[in-house]
């Protein structure tokens, strides 16, 4: 799975790791293919918008579900 992070204060990255790599281990059952990437925009206070490439809606939501919008 291909990461980008856009964070100047490089804090974030170290908060989700451990999610991300959770996200990263999932394939999809319909298809049989894993997350492709995602690629995560700081806000404020720890929010954060993600976009994420698979191959279908229910692996978007089960990886979405993991990471989560707040670290």
């Amino acid at each position: 799975m291909t990461i980008h992070i856009e964070d100047r204060a490089h804090v974030l990255g170290d908060r989700l790791r451990d999610r991300l790599q959770s996200a990263a281990l999932l394939r999809c059952t319909d298809h049989d293919e894993p997350v492709m990437a995602v690629s995560i925009h700081v806000r404020e206070n720890g929010w954060f918008d993600s976009v994420w490439t698979t191959c279908c809606d229910r692996l978007e939501q089960q990886a979405a579900a993991i990471v989560k919008a707040r670290c």
